[in-house]
C-alpha cells in the first residue's frame, strides 16, 4: 500500500529533522487515515497508525486501533509492541510487560514499523 510507504517515509525524516515533527507527523496521519478509510480492516494500516498514535502521545487511540488489528489477525512483532507502549503509559506496566514479551516471540514486518519506546523516560 503506497500510503504506508509514504507516511513511513514522512516519519523516519520527522525525527531526523525534529523542527519538520509536526508537519510530517500531520501529514504521515493524513495518509494512514486515508489508506485506513479505504482499507478500515487492514492490520498493517491499523498497525502502522497505532505506532504514529503512540509517537503522538495519543496512547488511548493508539491502544483502540491496535487492538482492532490484533482482532483482525495481525501476528506482526510491531502490532503487540506498539500495543505494549500504548498500555505502557495507559494501562498498568504488568499488563504492558507481558504484551513486550508476547512481541518479543514475534516476527516483524518489513512494512510496519516500531513506535518509539524509551523505558527510562517515564
Amino acid at each position: 500500500m503506497n500510503e504506508i510507504t509514504e507516511a513511513r517515509q514522512l516519519v523516519d525524516q520527522a525525527w531526523q529533522r525534529m523542527e519538520h515533527w509536526d508537519s510530517n507527523i500531520a501529514a504521515a496521519q493524513a495518509l494512514l487515515e486515508q489508506a485506513r478509510a479505504g482499507h478500515p480492516h487492514d492490520p498493517q494500516v491499523l498497525t502502522c497508525l497505532g505506532a504514529l498514535l503512540c509517537d503522538r502521545a495519543l496512547y488511548r487511540e493508539a491502544e483502540t486501533v491496535l487492538r482492532e488489528a490484533l482482532a483482525r489477525g495481525s501476528l506482526d512483532r510491531h502490532t503487540t509492541f506498539n500495543l505494549a507502549v500504548a498500555v505502557f503509559n495507559t494501562g498498568t506496566r504488568r499488563q504492558a510487560l507481558a504484551l513486550f514479551g508476547a512481541a518479543a516471540k514475534l516476527q516483524p514486518s518489513a512494512i510496519t514499523w516500531a513506535a518509539y519506546f524509551d523505558p527510562h523516560g517515564q
